[in-house]
């Protein structure tokens, strides 16, 4: 039935602009041709006789603008664009507007599948849809559909839930053929909804409907937005008895006897959503949402499945020693050995190394996981050394050390304070390279957490009361949480990146004595402990179900876990290599929406199309262009004494969270 319904749908939607229905393109000839297949000769000829009788096509005046191989990549291409019309339980007048990066996702990929195509056969195709698509994803209204994403979410779970002309049923399907009808009967259901918050999102909703209305140029449809018709009224959500004795008619509020009012129940603040990642509140319910990038939502709709399922691998420091586990505990391996008195690691995916600091040797080194020679990272200053962590971005180095916290490059060069004597004891950091953020804790008789800025521009802490050994922090990087543990007050405890929200995950002697390494993947925490001498294992949402993965013969130290999926890349390119007409981005997103090249590829084009520049001419402290466009972007105070352009250097000029990475980066 999908799939009839689905067939029926897609002519519908291709043929949006059209008032009745639209006559053949091509008609049958009164009178077939009548061939023979001659096969002695393998020659076509023209017979009385009617073996094989085929009726042939003749085009009305307008030619199709495509050949048979574009018309069938343009509809071959122009599938996803109309997926969301298959599920009749969504609405399928157009896409919705709260997965604007979704959609655009589709539309790029649309675009990049059409690449062979030419434009008026592409546009002749599905002149609407893409009409509608070009719509949402232009920069400025996509902009503003993100800013009210949870309003616009709001919204479509209003109409899905609203008496049955607000539904998309299989009655409403057929009102295709009368267009008007339906986008009138869905505007009538915004205007009357009850709920007076997220207006904005209602007007984007309903102007949106009638510009797609106003598409259909035939019928001059214009829509009534100034609808007043009555519907039945909705029956109170309090419920009381004679006694007086009030509750809630529906799950997902709570009765406020002060106000005598129901209220919404916030169910991810209450954390009672038990979202894997991310948590949306809406009125009476909830909905759960993963990074679609590597995960998918769980038949639960509330966990999210990791897409790349390869094995993940726990590396954790051994003092003389570094080994890795599996994260069931079955399998050891050595990793390095021969170390003085290691108690600090960290692991970078891109390259498949690992990071240790030996403070008995002095030394910092980094050896490649499939175990080929250390190399020497940095040969002094290791002494004090209560910290490091791999910027996998950034391309990084950073560290605790004595009152400082440092950056370095990955191989060790450009070494320099980012922030100086702001800790008393350090004891652990962790890094949220995709927000420029880091969190560091300090053991001191004031002891903290807090969050900085990794460009040395802001330091804040974020955790100040009820700590006193926090031994270890991790960031959950999907869920914007941070954990942490304290060895002190025997607990695991998380909070939002601002230190809102904190909650206790577990707070149990017997369970976590003493935590010294924390590291966080899917839905479970991992730890080490010293009491236990061992590597454990949790639920990261309520610390049920401890596990003993293994024990060890020293104790255990920092713990790291090794996967792609938990160091996710992000392409960050200078503005300058926009339209350059070489894709710097695996989606070309670059190459999006340029003015015409009048350069050769890789040459740099003033942005007054009046002159092309070779690459040297960049960023050389010289106005090449009338309009001195090859300067805007670059950051001259990043060159060293001897002119070199560091560009991983930690720089206060190369900050990824401040001013410079947002207006000069992508």
């Amino acid at each position: 039935m999908k799939i009839l319904l689905k067939l029926l749908l897609v002519p519908i939607l291709l043929n949006w602009h059209t008032t009745e229905a639209s006559p053949s393109i091509y008609f049958r000839n009164e009178d077939p041709i009548n061939i023979t297949i001659t096969t002695a000769s393998s020659l076509i000829q023209t017979t009385s006789a009617p073996p094989i009788s085929l009726p042939i096509l003749k085009p009305e005046s307008t030619v199709s603008p495509c050949d048979l191989i574009e018309e069938a990549a343009a509809l071959h291409c122009i599938g996803p664009l109309v997926d969301y019309a298959a599920d009749l339980s969504n609405n399928v007048l157009h896409p919705p507007l709260s997965a604007v990066e979704m959609t655009c996702d589709k539309y790029n990929q649309y675009m990049m599948c059409t690449q062979g195509v030419r434009p008026d056969c592409r546009q002749s195709r599905a002149p609407n849809i893409e009409f509608m698509y070009e719509t949402i994803c232009e920069e400025k209204f996509a902009a503003i559909m993100k800013e009210e994403k949870v309003c616009l979410l709001e919204v479509e779970n209003s109409l899905r839930l609203l008496y049955i002309p607000c539904s998309l049923t299989l009655t409403l399907v057929f009102l295709f053929l009368q267009r008007q009808k339906l986008i009138q009967a869905y505007v009538d259901c915004l205007i009357e909804r009850e709920d007076t918050t997220c207006r904005d999102a209602v007007k984007i909703e309903i102007s949106f409907l009638s510009m797609l209305a106003k598409r259909n140029s035939e019928a001059r449809c214009e829509l009534n937005t100034d609808a007043t018709k009555a519907r039945p009224k909705a029956q109170p959500l309090e419920e009381c008895d004679t006694q007086g004795n009030c509750k809630c008619r529906l799950p997902g509020y709570y009765y406020e006897a002060a106000r005598k009012k129901c209220l919404d129940v916030d169910e991810c603040e209450s954390l009672s959503s038990a979202c894997s990642q991310k948590c949306i509140n809406l009125p009476g319910t909830f909905e759960c949402s993963c990074d679609q990038r590597f995960y998918k939502l769980a038949a639960d709709n509330r966990s999210c499945e990791r897409l790349d399922q390869s094995p993940m691998w726990l590396f954790f420091a051994h003092g003389q020693s570094v080994w890795n586990i599996s994260t069931d505990g079955k399998s050891f391996q050595l990793q390095r050995a021969g170390l003085q008195k290691t108690a600090m690691i960290d692991i970078d995916v891109k390259e498949n190394r690992l990071y240790y600091a030996d403070i008995g040797a002095n030394v910092i080194e980094r050896m490649n996981i499939e175990g080929t020679f250390p190399q020497a990272v940095q040969r002094f200053d290791v002494d004090g050394l209560e910290g490091i962590a791999v910027d996998w971005i950034g391309r990084n180095l950073y560290s605790l050390r004595r009152e400082d916290i440092l950056a370095q490059s990955l191989d060790g060069r450009f070494r320099q304070s980012v922030y100086k004597n702001v800790m008393k004891l350090p004891r652990s950091i962790a890094l949220h390279p995709a927000k420029g953020i880091m969190f560091v804790t300090d053991w001191s008789a004031n002891a903290f957490i807090a969050a900085a800025s990794m460009d040395g521009s802001h330091f804040r802490k974020i955790v100040t009361d009820r700590i006193t050994w926090p031994n270890a922090v991790a960031v959950d990087i999907f869920a914007e949480k941070i954990y942490w543990a304290d060895a002190f007050l025997d607990t695991i405890e998380s909070a939002n990146m601002d230190g809102t929200g904190r909650r206790i995950i577990i707070a149990d002697a017997g369970s976590v004595p003493h935590v010294f390494g924390l590291a966080i993947a899917d839905d479970f925490l991992y730890w080490t402990d010293w009491t236990y001498r061992g590597i454990l294992r949790a639920n990261k949402h309520n610390g049920e179900n401890i596990t003993v993965l293994a024990q060890t013969a020293l104790l255990p130290y920092s713990l790291k876990i090794f996967h792609k999926t938990l160091q996710p890349e992000r392409e960050c390119i200078s503005k300058i290599y926009l339209c350059d007409g070489l894709a710097q981005c695996s989606n070309q997103a670059d190459e999006l929406n340029c003015p015409p090249r009048i350069c050769l590829p890789g040459q740099f084009q003033c942005h007054d199309n009046r002159k092309c520049l070779p690459p040297g001419g960049l960023c050389d402290e010289v106005a090449d262009c009338a309009d001195s466009s090859d300067e805007i972007y670059c950051s001259h105070q990043t060159k060293t004494s001897r002119g070199e352009f560091v560009l991983n250097s930690p720089s206060r000029k190369e900050k990824r969270s401040s001013d410079y990475w947002s207006e000069n980066m992508i």
